[in-house]
């Protein structure tokens, strides 16, 4: 079969209810052991309730009439620039013919159409055949963490860091999280701009866009904007009676913002930081807190050194 074999369709909600009653990763076998978990917000998506521009972009037999690919899309009104990529599967008997590199190439396609310079998607470093095959199409390994995950990005050299400056005119304002956010905030833990990260949400590197299953309630959370934009976020989980606090972003004044408001509200709060990472020292230190000790720890197998942060009295 060839990919001529095929049409390809770009779906949006209410998708199709054949589609949906095909769609892979609503179903256990496909999704494993954390399928519950995935598969409400999944068919968030697939009722149209994430508040982003969710796409299916399929490929369907042309004799059956059956579907046999797909890959997800995902963008915000926010972040019009930038776009999510992933949950690409064809099926078995369709692998090898072309089907699965021509619903990559329309999903591309339609992306910039829209305007959108930037896609992510997470994969596994084990799917040696997926990253392969994004590589040769101008995907780049953005960054891995120690369990095999990696995300990969697709954009113009240096693009996201004009995206993610804010303009030094106008105010940066932080406020909770919205869902709105979160295609802006995965690109942001993809991207970190210290080679490690030690987040309170267990978080180094990929861990599937963290932001659309992440348990909210379970900490306190502010966002830095800028016109909308996100530009930041900052992260505090109780531990021991205090909160360890953490913030990424590519900017240090949206950074500092955003710790600030959880510093201001969370008296008892810290922070731990390599001291490798000037950025997010000096963001901490524009948020109020001060230096309080330097020890030495293990992090991914790999012997650093932490700034441990308190607030300033």
């Amino acid at each position: 079969m060839a990919p001529a074999d095929f049409s390809y369709h770009i779906l949006k909600p209410p998708f199709p209810r054949d589609f949906v009653a095909w769609y892979p990763y609503i179903r256990p076998e496909v999704l494993g052991p954390r399928h519950e978990r995935w598969r409400r917000w999944l068919l968030r998506v697939i009722d149209g309730e994430t508040g982003m521009i969710d796409r299916m972009i399929a490929a369907r037999n042309s004799a059956s009439g059956e579907w046999v690919g797909v890959v997800w899309t995902s963008t915000s009104i926010t972040c019009p620039e930038l776009a999510h990529f992933g949950w690409f599967f064809v099926e078995d008997g369709c692998q090898g013919s072309g089907v699965g590199g021509h619903v990559i190439e329309t999903s591309m396609s339609m992306l910039r159409d829209d305007g959108v310079r930037m896609v992510m998607l997470p994969t596994q470093l084990e799917n040696e055949r997926a990253i392969g095959m994004y590589y040769r199409r101008g995907w780049q390994l953005s960054i891995t963490d120690p369990s095999g995950g990696v995300w990969m990005v697709h954009e113009p050299p240096g693009y996201y860091r004009s995206f993610f400056a804010p303009d030094p005119g106008r105010p940066i304002r932080a406020s909770a999280p919205e869902p709105v956010d979160f295609v802006a905030l995965d690109y942001l833990l993809s991207r970190p701009a210290a080679p490690i990260r030690l987040l309170p949400l267990g978080l180094v590197g990929n861990r599937r866009f963290i932001s659309f299953t992440h348990d909210w309630d379970e900490g306190a959370y502010r966002v830095a904007r800028q016109a909308g934009r996100p530009l930041a976020l900052a992260a505090a989980l109780p531990v021991d009676g205090w909160h360890k606090l953490d913030v990424f972003g590519l900017d240090r004044r949206a950074m500092s913002v955003a710790a600030a408001a959880l510093v201001e509200e969370l008296p008892k709060s810290f922070a731990e930081v390599a001291a490798t990472d000037s950025l997010r020292r000096r963001a901490l230190e524009d948020a109020g807190m001060v230096p309080d000790g330097v020890h030495s720890a293990q992090v991914a197998g790999a012997k650093i050194s932490l700034c441990r942060y308190s607030p300033g009295s």
